[in-house]
């Protein structure tokens, strides 16, 4: 466990060819601080009550994130006006100094930037790209779909921001709820194995894969460095694809990589059982005393 930004900064140094950055909703909670509440846990509920008369009437505990959003395509017979509401809210979101400043960093490292937010925070000011041919995009999956400052021929080439759970400009491939996670598991799995097989990654052993193209390639190829993302158990889609990554890993040792899991330590003490996870799965924990120290400290490479 690495317990200071000294060490940290280290660690990132020493693998800066081969390093890429997850970053969570955390950098807009850091960015905006007192100005609005950008929790997704909020944003669900804001738009419950604006769908709806029925007002919840206990907190949300004993049922996930992931799960109420499932519910609310059941009650409110259509996800399409679910997806119309977050998208209406997430576009009022714009980008702050902090959100410049990160993506600045990023920059100047010339290293992937992969993200799990539906936003545009991390894009601004960076132009759209697509990788591979025009019959590999989909605006449902849009995974070879990338922000930079130039254009790139490879995911590996250099600073690019690709976004995980879809992005705001395809409104058909956000993805909150299980049931979609299921679907990302499902599609991912064809990417990686073939046929029926759970664990050969005949489909991922070869020059040109079917990720290749796409932040999958990333993922698996990269050392990554995990910040802004509580990675709790709502978070199923990757915490399954890092269980992936490291049976992959098992398989073909010599192309292993490394991981950092970058948290405030003033959250609280983190689960015996979430440690036991991040260690088997080959990601080191990295515990800071403070945001500043996450989102620009750490960064100074």
């Amino acid at each position: 466990m690495i317990d200071n930004v000294t060490d940290v900064k280290k660690a990132l140094y020493h693998n800066r060819s081969d390093l890429a950055f997850i970053v969570g909703n955390g950098i807009n909670r850091f960015a905006y601080g007192n100005q609005k509440d950008v929790s997704w846990r909020d944003l669900l509920l804001n738009v419950w009550r604006q769908l709806s008369d029925d007002r919840l009437g206990f907190e949300i505990k004993g049922i996930s994130l992931t799960e109420l959003y499932d519910i609310m395509e059941l009650k409110f017979t259509s996800l399409e006006r679910v997806k119309v509401k977050i998208v209406e809210l997430l576009s009022q979101w714009q980008p702050q100094e902090d959100h410049r400043i990160l993506q600045d960093k990023i920059m100047d490292l010339d290293v992937p930037l992969l993200t799990t937010n539906f936003d545009r925070n991390l894009d601004d000011g960076l132009d759209k790209g697509k990788l591979g041919v025009k019959k590999d995009f989909s605006d449902y999956y849009p995974w070879n779909v990338y922000f930079s400052d130039r254009e790139l021929t490879s995911p590996m080439d250099g600073f690019g921001v690709w976004h995980i759970h879809g992005m705001l400009d395809y409104k058909r491939s956000i993805r909150l709820g299980l049931s979609q996670y299921m679907a990302l598991v499902a599609r991912t799995r064809s990417f990686l194995h073939f046929e029926d097989a759970s664990d050969n990654f005949r489909s991922k052993n070869q020059n040109y894969w079917k990720g290749y193209n796409t932040w999958l390639h990333i993922f698996f190829n990269r050392s990554l460095c995990i910040f802004g993302l509580a990675l709790d158990e709502d978070e199923t889609f990757l915490r399954w694809l890092l269980i992936e990554r490291a049976m992959y890993f098992k398989k073909y040792p010599e192309r292993r990589k490394g991981g950092w899991f970058v948290y405030n330590k003033k959250e609280g003490k983190i689960a015996d059982g979430k440690r036991y996870y991040l260690n088997t799965v080959g990601i080191e924990l990295v515990e800071l005393d403070n945001y500043k120290d996450i989102y620009r400290n750490m960064l100074e490479l």
